[in-house]
């Protein structure tokens, strides 16, 4: 049942923001669900499983979107590892600190994205990289609050599995 679940969540975050997001655009600014989803499955799970799901995932949207093959596969395993990596350090199931560590995330990933592209020829202002950074930041953070109980709820076996047993 998880992971039908993981999959129709898949394909929502790859709908949703063509779609209904569209009409909630703040300026422009989209929220990167997919990037959301990623950063809840790698604090829940290992990191060699949120790695993988981080390359899978990027490497779907990337044949999903139909161009630059490769920047989001390689975006969306950092993120997951960075997610791995923080949640590691200061996770308290501590909604506020959830809501900073999705914000930072999305920050170095929307970067790593913005970067990837300014190296495949596109042409963006540093003021177009800092809106996207700080928006798209800004809108998975506010998503923190709605999404998160839910996920949380779905992956809690899995979190207790996965994590040592002084943690628990």
């Amino acid at each position: 049942m998880r992971y039908v679940l993981i999959a129709i969540m898949f394909l929502l975050s790859l709908i949703l923001p063509g779609t209904l997001f569209h009409f909630w655009a703040w300026a422009g600014i989209k929220p990167d669900l997919l990037m959301l989803l990623t950063i809840y499955i790698a604090v829940h799970h290992r990191s060699p499983s949120g790695v993988i799901w981080g390359l899978g995932a990027g490497l779907l949207e990337d044949l999903y979107l139909g161009r630059y093959i490769g920047m989001y596969t390689l975006t969306l395993a950092v993120v997951a590892f960075v997610s791995y990596w923080l949640a590691e350090r200061w996770y308290r199931e501590n909604f506020l600190l959830t809501t900073f560590l999705v914000f930072l995330v999305t920050a170095i990933g929307q970067i790593l994205v913005a970067f990837l592209s300014l190296g495949a020829g596109l042409q963006w202002s540093f003021g177009d990289i800092t809106r996207l950074v700080i928006g798209v930041s800004l809108y998975n953070a506010v998503l923190v609050p709605v999404t998160y109980p839910f996920i949380h709820r779905s992956f809690l076996h899995g979190y207790l599995r996965y994590r040592p047993r002084y943690e628990r």
